[in-house]
């Protein structure tokens, strides 16, 4: 992208050039060039380069599923009875969307968007369970209009964003200033890529993969850990799990581990979905510096995760 000086100076040029042919060549001067557009603002301009999680589900398309489609009802059923979603609007909201996507990264706050809202919905007819009006506008002039929430007991409640293309962008703490910032000067960031016909993504970096560094189980694989993803395929294709290393040596020590460790859990008759049927069809291996494990998905574990915990799994 040229720079504003360089844009400056080719117009000027442009301009002389013009001037001085027209009388020699006997033509008339070029019509000006119309004015460029200003960049319209992106959900992708909230991120401040690459968050430490960055998640892309993608409801619609898991509700069409035949096998994730009854799975993903129950999960909005469980966030619902546990408070998580606020009211039937905002599920509307949710599993009406194209995507959900969520960046978090250490000490920054949060980002929750949600792309390809129904048009029906408006921000401020979105209410509670007990059907009260969740936001209010602030401004209503900006090209994002921004909302706030009604309560405003918790100071760093965060904001709601909405952009022209049916996109709401919730911020959370310091991300709020950020995405204001962002939205009224655009600066076109791409967005992330990632795979284009998966249910699911999500990818964790930074700080988040050493989370559980020095747990006894799970430590052995992480403190080497340079990022995970974790991709859920349509149908029968299962979930691809990728843990990558700072080298082959590292990536070829987890391989063992993790093959170890699958081994012991699909002998634990507590974990969800009876993981010793299924985790011993898993297979796994390094590809490089990076361990993959593809797993299909059985439907019981799908029943029983809506309401499993982090001590199901050992966390």
């Amino acid at each position: 992208m040229r720079s504003r000086w360089g844009r400056v100076r080719s117009l000027l040029v442009a301009g002389a050039l013009a001037v001085t042919c027209a009388p020699a060549c006997g033509g008339e001067a070029p019509a000006p060039a119309a004015p460029t557009r200003a960049a319209a603002p992106a959900w992708a301009d909230v991120f401040d380069g690459a968050p430490d999680l960055y998640a892309v589900i993608r409801p619609r398309a898991m509700q069409r599923d035949a096998l994730y489609g009854a799975f993903f009802k129950a999960l909005m059923r469980a966030a619902q009875a546990r408070g998580i979603a606020r009211g039937d609007t905002m599920v509307r909201a949710v599993e009406g969307a194209d995507e959900i996507i969520v960046g978090v990264s250490g000490g920054e706050g949060g980002v929750l968007v949600l792309r390809g809202v129904p048009a029906s919905l408006d921000p401020q007819k979105v209410t509670d369970a007990e059907g009260r009006a969740l936001f209010r506008p602030t401004s209503d002039r900006a090209t994002a209009i921004e909302y706030e929430l009604v309560d405003r007991r918790n100071a760093d409640a965060g904001a709601l964003f909405v952009l022209p293309d049916r996109t709401w962008v919730g911020a959370l703490g310091d991300a709020r200033a950020r995405a204001r910032q962002a939205f009224a000067a655009p600066s076109g960031r791409p967005a992330p890529e990632v795979e284009p016909k998966a249910l699911a993504v999500v990818r964790l970096g930074g700080a988040l993969v050493h989370a559980l560094d020095r747990h006894p189980t799970y430590g052995a694989l992480t403190r080497k850990l340079s990022s995970a993803s974790f991709v859920l395929e349509p149908g029968k294709g299962g979930l691809v799990v990728g843990l990558a290393y700072a080298d082959a040596d590292a990536a070829a020590w987890a391989e063992m581990h993790l093959k170890q460790l699958i081994q012991e859990i699909a002998k634990d008759e507590r974990a969800p979905g009876q993981a010793g049927g299924w985790l011993k069809e898993a297979r796994v291996a390094y590809e490089g510096q990076t361990v993959v494990m593809r797993v299909a998905v059985p439907p019981r574990l799908l029943e029983e995760l809506p309401s499993a915990s982090g001590a199901d799994f050992g966390l």
